[in-house]
């Protein structure tokens, strides 16, 4: 068989869901392993993460120059951590024969700090594949599994291997968001001697890993929270009360990990809360800005494929991390979606409303930040 076929049966065997976005040299591998198409890479990597919190292995099938969207939830994964293996299967395009740019997957392990495998031939596939999804467990971060147009069209053979017993972790939550990163480069210094199988290369990013233990909340001496006289309180209470768990973002949305709430599971960045939230918990907590920023092509896909979804949009009509700068409202946006809004101070609207999904479902909360106060400008 060429090494297109290989490699499709290889992923389906390992991986629990693929997704992929059509474009050279990885169109037809998308296809042979049974790819979920999606909106874009961002999307499917979102996905894919979602799953991994879920327990599911997942695979996202790109070309070279997509692995460009999918940089933001990749890098955020690497300290956030994972559940089951996440690879993403880069298909390069060096001679720039169907793309626009020449782009070289390499350059993202050290982006991401995350390991490149490369099989060497189409005789290396299966034990590439296997080797890609071990490390993302061993390492809890995303692997990069490296294709050439020349692998995929190369002879190939070798059934797929037995998958290795293996689970990520997710961050420690009583890390701060610097210790998590301090913790990943940690990890990834202890790990970089690992042998790869034969006819398989590993490239590890350098790491330079921190000394001492990594920062915590209780060295630090707090945990942030939402401000004082934030109108999103009740929102969060009623969330812990029902028990609802729920994919977070970069914003306010965040200060759900925290205490006195921890109902929030991982933050992979901005907008990445509805395509985690439709594979996992089935509830995306995420904020107005967020949500124009990068959210929406994510809820299209959702509303598309109709996945069970409850998202919660809180509109501030606020960038509250990053200074409190005014941004538009939402409800225009999606009128295609059919959302239903509610005040923030309305709890039995909330309670009618906040409640688990069986198809898509946008709430929209609306809150003002009191006058005369800026967000807090701390370390989360």
């Amino acid at each position: 068989m060429r090494g297109i076929e290989c490699l499709a049966n290889a992923l389906q065997a390992a991986a629990d869901s693929v997704y992929g976005v059509p474009g050279y040299p990885v169109t037809d591998l998308a296809a042979a392993a049974g790819a979920e198409v999606c909106t874009n890479e961002k999307v499917a990597l979102e996905y894919a993460l979602g799953d991994s919190l879920a327990g599911r292995r997942a695979a996202v099938v790109v070309k070279n120059v997509g692995m460009n969207l999918l940089a933001d939830p990749m890098v955020q994964a690497t300290a956030q951590g994972i559940g089951a293996g996440v690879v993403v299967v880069a298909g390069d395009d060096l001679q720039a024969r169907a793309s626009q740019a020449a782009e070289d997957s390499r350059a993202f392990g050290p982006v991401a700090m995350v390991p490149v495998v490369e099989p060497e031939g189409g005789f290396a596939l299966p034990a590439a594949v296997e080797e890609a999804f071990s490390l993302s467990e061993a390492l809890s971060r995303a692997v990069i599994l490296r294709i050439l147009p020349e692998t995929l069209e190369a002879e190939a053979a070798g059934a797929p291997l037995p998958r290795t017993p293996g689970s990520g972790t997710l961050a420690d939550p009583g890390l701060t968001n610097q210790g998590r990163w301090q913790h990943a480069l940690q990890v990834m210094a202890a790990s970089s001697n690992r042998p790869a199988p034969a006819g398989v290369r590993v490239t590890y990013p350098a790491v330079t890993a921190p000394e001492g233990p990594p920062e915590r909340f209780s060295d630090r001496g707090y945990s942030r929270t939402l401000c004082p006289n934030c109108p999103f309180r009740p929102l969060f209470a009623l969330l812990a009360e029902r028990g609802m768990r729920t994919a977070v973002d970069a914003g306010c949305s965040l200060l759900a990990v925290n205490p006195p709430y921890r109902i929030g599971t991982a933050s992979y960045g901005l907008g990445s809360a509805v395509g985690v939230g439709a594979r996992s918990t089935g509830v995306a907590l995420i904020g107005d800005y967020a949500l124009l920023h990068s959210g929406l092509n994510a809820l299209i896909d959702v509303y598309e494929k109709e996945l069970p979804l409850l998202c919660i949009v809180l509109e501030n009509r606020r960038m509250g991390m990053v200074g409190g700068q005014e941004t538009p409202g939402v409800e225009r946006y999606l009128e295609w979606a059919d959302p239903e809004f509610c005040r923030a101070d309305d709890l039995p609207g909330l309670r009618r409303l906040i409640v688990p999904a069986d198809r898509p479902k946008t709430v929209i909360v609306g809150g003002e930040c009191p006058a005369g106060e800026s967000h807090e400008k701390v370390a989360c």
